[in-house]
């Protein structure tokens, strides 16, 4: 490892987490003493004026794509609202496409000076490798900032069932579990204060529309506090939402990784999460205790996953600095966790044709997520790393170092050749 990676690399981790301020500021806080702790959250403005674009043709019944092609598709990608993001969880619609939420996203140059290069947030819908934006009357972020303009980042995503009360076309409902976010004054320094659930319903035209949004968990500025909807599993009557915590301890940039409960049909109501305690499910959040430990831990956003009646998690091995990605594998939502390495993913691997050893510039791989549901070769799974570099202008100039890169793993339960 260079000299500049392994000078860089931890100075990025204490970043990525969060953590590298010793004390969180404070965000604006509305209103008086008597303010609920969660605060109303409203679609905004935007709400109901989503389209596509481009527009994509349906889903072709038994298709599958490798990773070369999605790694295709994003290479030759040119929206003029989406030049590159990171995160990109995802999950399959009842008609065979599949709803993307990413991070920060950065657009054309061509949107300014009207609209910001960067904006929190965008959403895809793709079918088969072809990819529409989903994008809003403003041009915004797809989930608009919080009541104290914190950021809003997502995590995860489900798709439920239409519920009563939905409109009669509606056939998907994604929700999307967030964190808030209080940025710093540099590009890689963030607080994360609470999780946030945001709603979408898709109707007869194909198209995701914010319905409702709100605060799950209390807005707290403490460093030590546990993330939930770091990933998130929809199993019958229950999501189970998995949560990370960084502990702090010097040179362990693993998270922990710990597990609640939410009733499907009560997922937007924090009071009713129940919380594993390392023996039974009970309402006491202090009192959770962590299914896998920080040392040889998880990312701070991580993709869970009912794979074949498996409970899979996948993530970088000790954290987004590390060179490894895992397989957490059990039967049950709370483990015992069997983990398995399953590929090589360098935390700060220069691209093709970058220097490696360059000294003003680092590169990193950080937040592998998997993508179960997509189709692809039979006994692989699908899954994607982020990108990016530490200097935002040459982000800003060549953006397509910030786009995912895209494999396959063997797919836990399938039969070894």
């Amino acid at each position: 490892m260079s000299r500049r990676r392994a000078l860089l690399l931890p100075v990025v981790g204490l970043l990525l987490a969060g953590c590298l301020r010793l004390e969180a500021p404070a965000a604006e806080e509305p209103g008086g003493p008597d303010e609920p702790p969660l605060l109303a959250v409203t679609p905004g403005e935007d709400a109901g004026t989503a389209t596509l674009d481009p527009e994509c043709p349906p889903p072709v019944p038994g298709e599958t794509s490798t990773a070369e092609d999605w790694n295709e598709a994003f290479d030759e990608l040119d929206l003029r609202y989406w030049q590159s993001a990171d995160l990109g969880a995802s999950a399959m619609l009842s008609d065979g496409r599949v709803v993307w939420l990413w991070g920060d996203t950065i657009r054309a140059e061509e949107v300014m000076p009207e609209l910001p290069r960067m904006v929190d947030n965008s959403m895809f819908v793709t079918s088969g490798t072809c990819i529409s934006q989903v994008t809003t009357e403003s041009r915004g972020p797809i989930l608009p900032r919080d009541p104290n303009q914190l950021t809003i980042w997502p995590m995860s995503v489900l798709r439920l069932d239409p519920r009563p009360g939905d409109a009669a076309d509606v056939t998907d409902v994604v929700v999307v579990f967030c964190s808030r976010v209080q940025r710093g004054d540099r590009m890689w320094d963030f607080v994360v204060r609470g999780t946030t659930v945001a709603v979408y319903t898709v109707g007869g035209d194909g198209v995701p529309q914010l319905a409702e949004a709100a605060q799950l968990t209390p807005d707290t500025p403490d460093l030590s506090s546990i993330h939930w909807g770091a990933g998130s599993v929809l199993d019958g009557d229950w999501i189970y939402l998995y949560g990370t915590r960084h502990t702090g301890e010097a040179y362990t940039y693993g998270h922990e990784l710990f597990v609640s409960r939410i009733p499907t049909d009560r997922f937007m109501d924090g009071s009713a999460i129940e919380y594993w305690d390392g023996a039974d499910w009970q309402a006491e959040p202090s009192r959770s205790a962590p299914v896998l430990g920080a040392v040889e831990g998880v990312s701070q956003t991580l993709s869970v996953d009912l794979v074949d009646g498996l409970w899979v998690a996948y993530s970088k091995l000790g954290g987004d600095i590390e060179d490894v990605a895992a397989l957490w594998v059990s039967d049950r939502p709370v483990g015992p966790f069997t983990v398995q390495p399953v590929l090589d993913s360098p935390g700060g691997m220069p691209p093709a044709g970058q220097d490696p050893d360059d000294e003003e510039v680092g590169y990193l791989q950080y937040t592998p997520l998997a993508h179960p549901d997509l189709p692809t070769e039979p006994g692989q799974m699908l899954v994607a790393v982020s990108r990016n570099v530490t200097d935002y202008e040459m982000l800003l100039d060549t953006p397509q170092l910030g786009r995912p890169l895209f494999a396959e793993v063997p797919r836990p339960g399938s039969p070894r050749p």
